[in-house]
Formats: C-alpha cells, sequence, structure tokens
C-alpha cells in the first residue's frame, strides 16, 4: 500500500463514537444501631439477625467483639464499670453517630459483689443515657426485666406496664434494673425528642442458657416454699431477639413494653420435667436458710430474692402485641420441655412424647383455671397437633 492510500484509509475510518456518560445512583447511608452487650447472649443474637437482614451499619460496644460474628460487624472497646465511663461511651457515639443505641449490657445472675453489679446494671444505664442524650441519639432500646414488679401475694395473674413496681428494696438484684429504668425515664423527660423503649423479658431460658434459674432448675435438690407453688413464664431466646428486632426497626416508638410468652407453668410442674427433687422448707426457714446458703456460696440467690419462689410474678405481652406488632412464638410450656429434654437427654426410662402430650393437656387445663378473666380463652388444641412453632418453621 502506496503513502497515499494509507492516508486515505486513516481519513475514511470512521470515528470511535464517544463512550455515554453513565450517571450511577448516589449511595444510600444505611442507619447505623450501636449495641452495648452486643457480645452477650441476647446482644449477639440481635447482632445476627440484624446482619441477616442487611439494612443495617452493626457496631458492638463490648469488652470483647462476639463470637461468630458477621464480619461487616465492627467492634469497639467499651467497659462501663471502668471510671469516667459515661466520657468514653459518648465519646464513641459522637465518633460513630448511630440512629439507635441498644443497651443490653447487664449482668443477669445476682452476684456476691454487689457494687460491680450495681455499676454496672444501674450505673451503667446511666452512662449510656447521659451520653447519648448528649451526643443527641434520637432512638434508644433498653433491655429490663418483668421481676421489677416485685413478687407479691397480691399481684394479679398477668400484670400490665401501668402496675406499680413494688420489687423488695433489700433486693439489690432486682433494684438495680429499677433504678435503670428511672434513669429511662428521666432521660425521656429531659430529651422529650428521644424515643425510648423499655422491654421487660420474662425470664429468658433456653438449654444454652446458663444463668442462675437454669441452674436453679437442674439442680438435683430444689428448695421450695413449703404450702406455696407460684406461677412460672419462660421466654424464649427467639422471642426476646424478635421483640428486639420490632422495637429497634419501628419507627416513632417509646414507653414500657413486657415481652412475655403465651403460657404459665407451676413451679412444680417445671420441677418435674427436670427431674429436680423439690425440698419443701417453711417460708419463715427459708429466708435465712438461703441467705445463709448465699454468704457461703452455696446458693445461686439472696434470701430475700426467694419472694420469686412463692409469689406471683406473671406479666401480661398485650401491650407489646398491640403497639410493637410482636407476638411470641414459643409458649411457656415449649421452651420448658425443650431445656427439660436437653437437660435429661433422651432417656429411655422417659417415653417423652407421651410427656409432652401430658403436659400439654395439663397445661391448657390449668390455664383455662387461670384465664377465666379473659375476654377469648383459647380451644383445646387436638392430640397430635404440632405446637406453634413447628407450624410457622
Amino acid at each position: 500500500m502506496s503513502q497515499e492510500e494509507a492516508e486515505g484509509a486513516r481519513v475514511r475510518r470512521p470515528r470511535r463514537a464517544r463512550g455515554e456518560v453513565v450517571a450511577f445512583p448516589p449511595k444510600v447511608k444505611r442507619p447505623k444501631v450501636a449495641i452495648t452487650g452486643g457480645a452477650g447472649f441476647l446482644g449477639s443474637r440481635l447482632v445476627k439477625a440484624l446482619a441477616l437482614a442487611e439494612e443495617w451499619d452493626i457496631v458492638v460496644l463490648d469488652l470483647a467483639p462476639g463470637s461468630n460474628a458477621p464480619a461487616e460487624v465492627r467492634h469497639r472497646f467499651l467497659d462501663l464499670n471502668l471510671p469516667h465511663a459515661d466520657g468514653t461511651v459518648y465519646r464513641i457515639l459522637k465518633d460513630e453517630e448511630p440512629d439507635v443505641v441498644v443497651h443490653l449490657a447487664a449482668i443477669r445472675s445476682p452476684s456476691l459483689d454487689t457494687t460491680y453489679s450495681h455499676e454496672l446494671n444501674s450505673l451503667g444505664a446511666l452512662h449510656v443515657l447521659a451520653a447519648a442524650g448528649e451526643a443527641k441519639i434520637p432512638k434508644i432500646v433498653m433491655g429490663s426485666t418483668t421481676m421489677v414488679y416485685g413478687a407479691r401475694g397480691d399481684n394479679p395473674n398477668f400484670l400490665t406496664e401501668d402496675h406499680r413496681l413494688r420489687a423488695d428494696a433489700d433486693d439489690r438484684f432486682v433494684q438495680d434494673f429499677v433504678e435503670a429504668e428511672k434513669h429511662a425515664r428521666d432521660h425521656q423527660r429531659n430529651y422529650p425528642e428521644s424515643h425510648v423503649s423499655v422491654l421487660r423479658f420474662a425470664q429468658v431460658h433456653a438449654p444454652e442458657v446458663r444463668d442462675y434459674k437454669a441452674k436453679y432448675f437442674e439442680s438435683f435438690f430444689a428448695v421450695t416454699m413449703l404450702g406455696y407453688d407460684p406461677l412460672i413464664q419462660v421466654l424464649h431466646p427467639e422471642d426476646a431477639t424478635s421483640a428486639l428486632l420490632k422495637a429497634v426497626c419501628l419507627g416513632e416508638v417509646r414507653g414500657v413494653f413486657n415481652i412475655a410468652p403465651e403460657g404459665v407453668l407451676p413451679l412444680s410442674s417445671i420441677l418435674l420435667l427436670y427431674g429436680a427433687l423439690p425440698v419443701p422448707v417453711p417460708h419463715p426457714l427459708a429466708y435465712p436458710l438461703i441467705e445463709a446458703a448465699w454468704l457461703a456460696g452455696l446458693a445461686l440467690a439472696p434470701g430475700i430474692h426467694a419472694h420469686y419462689l412463692r409469689y406471683l410474678c406473671v406479666a401480661s405481652n398485650e401491650k407489646a402485641r398491640n403497639v410493637l406488632g410482636w407476638s411470641p412464638v414459643w409458649t411457656t410450656l415449649d421452651s420448658v420441655l425443650e431445656s427439660a429434654q436437653a437437660h435429661r437427654g433422651q432417656d429411655r426410662v422417659l417415653d417423652w412424647a407421651a410427656l409432652e402430650e401430658a403436659a400439654r393437656r395439663a397445661a391448657y387445663r390449668y390455664e383455662q383455671r387461670v384465664h377465666q378473666t379473659r375476654r377469648t380463652p383459647a380451644a383445646e388444641p387436638p392430640v397430635g397437633t404440632p405446637s406453634e412453632k413447628e407450624a410457622v418453621s
């Protein structure tokens, strides 16, 4: 090809089309949640549930990262028992700027070191709330317990959120949660633009739970009050986690909510299912006996806490159903049967299918008497009908 032909070919070559400018949509900032106690039992479950939704940026504020936490979850060191913990929380919140703070850092079993428990359960909540107020956090969710109502002989069958908190003043373990709730009320009054939700959990129980109540049920001998057989509620961790998700994800929700299961069981029935041998003791002797064992390091709780082995303390979940749209999947009996069977194993001496059927029938008859004042009692399920949790799954 001659030089003239080559130049002609270059002239005739079509010009390359210009590339079009692609307009990428702006990156949407996901809401952020900071969880104190995010490495604990309920906190780690909440972290995994939020990560599974893939809608939140998650920051865990705890002594150490949670085991098997999702890779995208970040961790910031926080020890609420250290001096000036409120300043540490404030700096973290100003740095992270979360949309929601979930406070779950607490000791869930009585301790002989009451100072440490008080600093974490009561003052820890005060530090987090004060820092959240200064950092202008718009939404706070805090965990508590239904034990703040107190175990009293004149308690109604199902306590509502409007009922007075009458926990014994000498029960320091429960009083710390009462004080934490007072801090939450003060925060809501001082920062009316904030939305504070307090979730009062019934006793959370599952095979992997190792708190003092689980150890009591699993003990070979269990001290009980002679002539008393209080009703007990047992909440499954899956239901507790779903309630936390509702409280975090719902917008302008504030107030106190009982997170309690459907159904109750007498203490004697729970001990029977676990195979624990009740040791009835007259109550004038039981309190000093348990207190002496507690001080000697042999008991699981102080003597004054034995009120919960004597009197009723069960809560209504109606408000949580109506406002949060939350409903439990596991009944008290479901949770107890799961934990009891895991504790006793596949014991060939026991026919667990027959035992479960007998327990469900007995629980139904018992609840009919307990719920006589309720408007719409539930119909008896036929034999062999799967439980609600089985139907959902």
